[in-house]
């Protein structure tokens, strides 16, 4: 569990250490840039999926799941009076009586 831990620890770690190394390469002006075409794209992208959602809402009514009602098994002749033993009963009696 320690060797996971360390692995764990070792990613971000590893990450943070990259993006400072780049990002302490660039000047103020270029970060300030990245950062604006970063912010961009993703609201771009955002709006994107959520007006293709409201779109698509009610668009493909023809293929929804249909949900049926549940039928009654076709059991093979014979075979559902193998294993138990099935008499009628009428207020704890045997109909016979």
């Amino acid at each position: 569990m320690g060797r996971m831990r360390k692995w764990l620890d070792y990613i971000p770690d590893r990450i943070s250490g990259g993006m400072r190394y780049v990002c302490g390469r660039m000047s103020p002006d270029v970060r300030l840039i990245v950062v604006v075409a970063v912010l961009v794209g993703f609201s771009a992208l955002s709006i994107y999926i959520t007006v293709s959602s409201i779109y698509n809402i009610g668009r493909r009514e023809g293929e929804r799941i249909r949900i049926e009602r549940m039928r009654q098994l076709e059991l093979h002749p014979g075979t559902a009076h193998d294993s138990i033993n099935i008499k009628d009963w009428n207020n704890g009696r045997n109909k016979a009586e």
